[in-house]
């Protein structure tokens, strides 16, 4: 696992896909915090956070589309498949090398914190509980983007599937807004990934939420895993 970590990380950033990625990313962070800033409270700075997740969950498909997907193309997955290796490592070595990127832009944030800090009284254990949600969700999404990206040897396939998902969830987030039942308003609430966010945002670490994240992607680490188990049986 560790070889293929450093393997995927180091890939990342000799394309411009990982540079592209944290571009935009510390982009739109430094607008938020730029907003925060001048509205002066230290309540409202997980809003940098919250107001993050739909940017990201459109933006994460540039780093897991390639995960799988380039190995389809170049044929070069034939020689790990024939490899007498166990291919969970190998996945997980991928899943995360996409979550250390993505971490190492959501951890930069806490230099805003910093900045913050010089003009008021932040709370550090809201802001370290919204970062921890941040990542937990990106996990979660990864996860998926890695599963669509195995099961196409097109980056431009896997990239339009995951950003597909990732506008399903935002869309979710609208139905609440335009309908009072409650049973569907519950329904969206409890797969929402912006939903299941928004204790973090209170400082709240809601075990439920948690949960909810870890096995959506260790859901898909297991589903990705079968895929290329049953790739290289076939």
């Amino acid at each position: 696992m560790k070889a293929i970590y450093k393997r995927e990380l180091s890939a990342c950033f000799r394309s411009p896909i990982g540079y592209l990625f944290c571009a935009i990313y510390l982009f739109f962070s430094g607008m938020y915090f730029n907003s925060v800033l001048s509205v002066g409270q230290s309540s409202e700075f997980p809003q940098i956070y919250y107001g993050m997740l739909n940017i990201v969950l459109l933006m994460l498909p540039l780093v897991t589309m390639r995960l799988f997907s380039e190995e389809r193309k170049y044929k070069t997955d034939q020689i790990l498949l024939t490899s007498p290796i166990n291919i969970t490592p190998l996945v997980l070595g991928k899943f995360f090398s996409a979550l250390t990127i993505y971490t190492g832009c959501t951890l930069f944030t806490v230099i805003y914190a910093i900045v913050f800090s010089f003009f008021t009284s932040p709370s550090w254990a809201l802001i370290i509980g919204n970062i921890f949600g941040a990542i937990l969700f990106g996990a979660a999404f990864i996860g998926i983007g890695m599963f669509i990206s195995s099961m196409t040897e097109s980056q431009f396939v896997a990239g339009m599937g995951s950003f597909s998902i990732a506008t399903i969830f935002i869309i979710l987030d609208v139905i609440p807004l335009v309908t009072s039942n409650d049973f569907i308003v519950a329904l969206v609430n409890n797969i929402s990934f912006v939903g299941r966010y928004k204790p973090f945002t209170s400082g709240i670490l809601d075990m439920s939420s948690i949960i909810f994240f870890v096995s959506i992607a260790a859901s898909f680490i297991f589903l990705t895993v079968r895929v290329l188990e049953k790739r290289r049986w076939s």
